[in-house]
């Protein structure tokens, strides 16, 4: 995919190609009907009135929320969570969070532990067994396979094998309670090759492919939607709305990273896949760290996402925003 920076050429063809379709582009009325952020995180510093408020002013139903178990950037105060905070935050706030097992777990670090899991992976895989069993949860996530780093420390760096024992017996356990699992995952040829095996031989387990599946090009994202019917992506991280952190600030930009936008516009070969799989896309905001969950950060992340539902036909819009992530998590409306 084109990045579009440095050239006011290709700049005008694509904000061109938005305005000519019909029904649909950058001149449309603003999305306006409710959103499920399908991809949202909570810790310890979060504070839970600030998440409320934020939904309200922008509209946000939802949020699935994932605990992130890991500390945050080397000298802030950004206490990580676990399993039971995301329970707390649920029951205070009926049906507003909706919680998923947490994977980002220091237990996991380390990719031995994936090929030959140890007793404390074991311990973690019984204890999301037991979880799911309660009926409380949604799915699991967010599982960390391929990640870059932006800050210090063990946890910023992580490169996991996608097909390896452990997420093999993960795969079985979300496929015998019907819940869908989150990944992180760049994708980086290799990782790709390995989760199209995964793919194959897991056909009952939902996968959703966080971050556009990877920040993948519009090529491989086509394929691997076309080839595996149970593979689904998230587009949190993927707003280009002036972010240094993850996945906005381009930490490293590989040759088979890309965008989904530029200054607001849908890349025309993005749109083309977004009206050919209208029901496998869903809006997330990412928000991992505390000081980011406020009206400024979450509420130009959303308003992008309105910008960019706008050029969607009204129906690929609607499911992107929230039918599809009811579907997929099993939501009830």
């Amino acid at each position: 995919m084109r990045t579009y920076k440095g050239n006011l050429v290709q700049v005008i063809v694509v904000i061109l190609s938005v305005f000519l379709m019909p029904g649909v582009g950058a001149a449309a009325e603003i999305y306006k009907g409710p959103i499920l952020d399908a991809h949202s995180h909570v810790g310890e510093s979060f504070d839970w009135e600030t998440m409320v408020s934020v939904m309200d002013r922008n509209n946000v139903s939802r949020q699935i929320i994932m605990a992130r178990g890991y500390p945050g950037p080397s000298g802030s105060k950004d206490l990580p969570g676990n399993d039971d905070l995301a329970l707390k935050l649920s029951d205070k706030y009926p049906g507003r969070f909706l919680p998923l097992v947490g994977m980002q777990r220091t237990e996991l670090t380390g990719e031995h532990k994936w090929r030959n899991p140890d007793a404390a992976v074991n311990a973690l895989l019984k204890e999301t067994e037991v979880s799911l069993a309660t009926g409380r949860f949604r799915g699991i996530g967010e599982v960390i396979v391929r990640h870059y780093a932006y800050s210090s420390g063990k946890h910023a760096e992580m490169e996991n094998p996608i097909y390896s024992p452990f997420m093999l017996r993960l795969s079985q356990i979300a496929a015998r309670f019907d819940v869908p699992i989150v990944l992180h995952m760049e994708g980086e040829p290799g990782f790709v090759k390995d989760f199209t095996r995964l793919l194959q031989e897991n056909p009952r387990v939902r996968y959703i492919w966080a971050h556009s599946c990877g920040r993948s090009k519009a090529p491989v994202i086509r394929t691997m939607l076309t080839n595996h019917s149970n593979l689904f992506c998230d587009l949190s991280s993927m707003t280009n709305v002036g972010e240094t952190g993850y996945g906005t600030g381009w930490p490293r930009m590989e040759a088979y990273n890309a965008l989904i936008e530029q200054n607001g516009v849908i890349f025309p070969e993005m749109r083309e896949i977004y009206e050919a799989f209208p029901d496998r896309f869903m809006i997330g905001t990412d928000v991992a760290h505390a000081p980011g969950m406020n009206q400024k950060n979450y509420g130009r992340r959303i308003q992008r996402f309105r910008e960019l539902l706008a050029q969607l036909k009204p129906q690929t819009a609607a499911a992107f925003a929230e039918d599809n992530a009811i579907r997929i998590f099993k939501v009830d409306r």
